[in-house]
């Protein structure tokens, strides 16, 4: 035991008297009345059964089981439960609308596809046309090439044939130069003329037979052993072989070739008409298209130039000959001074 347990206050001092200063001290506020609180029943269990703990744990376990099954319940009775009109409504017009969306993506789809078909058939009939006409072409041999924009150096009027026209040219890289006029398709159903002018250069190594001349330029078409001669006809160059063939298709084409080649100057006009099966005809056509044709420029080759001049000077006009082109009179200067014409007096001056 020690001093301080035995004296009253702190060191055994008395206790400090409480002072006020002045200040009325007010009676103390009566106790708050606190509400009923609710009674808690697990702390009543724990509190009463102090023992029996296992037993209030199994308990809580119930009734978190019941309440899970009671929400479950009333959420698959609100799923059950029958939808308002409103929606009913609503979901009727969203099927509607997914409805016509679908017959209106069909028609567009339907209407795509017909057109790609359309395109696609178009564009096979252009690739066949496009494809007949390659095929129709002479053949370039290596070396060859063909002019973007040729200048005419030949004219050859033809209104007798109805096919379209085409005037071709190509160069060799060792000067030579083909000059190819074209009506028509070799294997379409119009009437097909074409004559070629060769003006060699320096990749010349001689003039080959007529047959093989049409079987290179018919690429493959014609082989030169169904070439036939067909004998020759004089014309303004001269006498001109011919030879005929026919052209396999449906129907087959009968074709008359001519070849006529010069020494001085180095120069062939060789060419082909494919019409009807009147050999006549084609002999008559073939006569008047190298009659009518004609040199327009003849560069720096002045040989080329007086061998068209002499030949002019043979010219019969296609037409007075000619049972099928009889129409047309004889032409030149002397057909307008006759002996039925009269001319006109002259004037005297007053």
């Amino acid at each position: 035991m020690s001093v301080t347990d035995l004296t009253p206050g702190p060191l055994g001092l008395p206790p400090a008297p409480r002072r006020s200063f002045g200040m009325r001290r007010n009676a103390p506020l009566p106790a708050r009345q606190t509400p009923a609180r609710r009674l808690d029943w697990p702390a009543l269990f724990h509190k009463n059964l102090p023992s029996n703990r296992s037993f209030v744990n199994a308990w809580h376990r119930v009734a978190r089981l019941l309440i899970w099954t009671l929400t479950r319940l009333h959420a698959g009775a609100l799923a059950l439960t029958p939808r308002p009109r409103a929606a009913r409504r609503h979901e009727a017009e969203v099927r509607a609308i997914l409805q016509s969306d679908f017959s209106a993506t069909c028609v567009r789809l339907f209407a795509y596809l017909g057109a790609v078909a359309i395109l696609a058939v178009v564009s096979a009939r252009i690739f066949h046309a496009g494809e007949a006409a390659v095929r129709s072409e002479p053949a370039a041999p290596p070396g060859w090439i063909d002019v973007a924009r040729p200048f005419a150096a030949f004219a050859l009027p033809m209104s007798e044939l109805s096919g379209p026209y085409e005037y071709a040219a190509q160069r060799h890289a060792a000067g030579g130069r083909r000059d190819i006029m074209r009506w028509g398709d070799l294997e379409g159903p119009t009437p097909h003329l074409l004559v070629e002018i060769y003006r060699p250069g320096g990749e010349f190594d001689g003039f080959q037979p007529l047959p093989s001349e049409i079987a290179a330029r018919t690429r493959g078409l014609v082989a030169s052993a169904a070439i036939k001669p067909a004998g020759s006809m004089d014309t303004k160059f001269g006498p001109v072989p011919l030879a005929g063939f026919t052209v396999p298709g449906a129907p087959p084409r009968r074709c008359l070739g001519f070849a006529r080649s010069f020494a001085h100057p180095q120069l062939a006009i060789t060419g082909w008409y494919c019409g009807g099966a009147d050999e006549a005809a084609a002999r008559n056509v073939v006569a008047c298209a190298l009659d009518r044709l004609t040199l327009l420029a003849a560069g720096n080759e002045p040989a080329i130039g007086e061998l068209f001049a002499r030949a002019d000077l043979k010219r019969n006009f296609c037409g007075q000959r000619s049972l099928l082109y009889a129409p047309t009179p004889k032409l030149g200067p002397a057909a307008a001074l006759t002996s039925d014409v009269k001319l006109r007096p002259r004037i005297a001056a007053q």
